[in-house]
């Protein structure tokens, strides 16, 4: 098992992706090369930024890495708001994943930020 996959954080990104990619293939055909597209590069980003990060130097780099997957989040929200709004689509639990994901991310990262640096 690789370090990255032992992390809470990890497993619920994972559970996020799959919730994702459901809501992603239920969308209308004319929106699988955008907005579906978008979803699941946006939501895949989350998951490989906090694996890649856990491959890096030190501390500094993981919190790099977590800030980015961060971004992708965000991004992943807006995707999910967007089909809810277009499309009519309830994205409740989705939105509730993600803000367990976020709040974790964020922990994770302030307490990398409170540890002595190990770069």
């Amino acid at each position: 098992m690789y370090r990255f996959e032992k992390l809470r954080v990890y497993q619920n990104a994972m559970i996020l992706v799959k919730m994702v990619y459901q809501i992603a293939n239920s969308l209308p055909k004319e929106e699988q090369f955008a907005l579906a597209s978008q979803l699941k590069r946006s939501v895949t980003s989350i998951i490989l930024n906090i694996a890649e990060g856990t491959g890096g130097l030190g501390d500094i780099e993981f919190k790099s890495f977590l800030r980015i997957a961060r971004k992708s989040l965000y991004e992943t929200v807006a995707g999910l708001k967007i089909a809810e709004t277009l499309f009519h689509i309830d994205v409740s639990r989705e939105l509730k994943q993600a803000d367990i994901v976020g709040k974790e991310l964020n922990g994770l990262i302030k307490s990398l930020s409170s540890q002595k640096t190990k770069d």
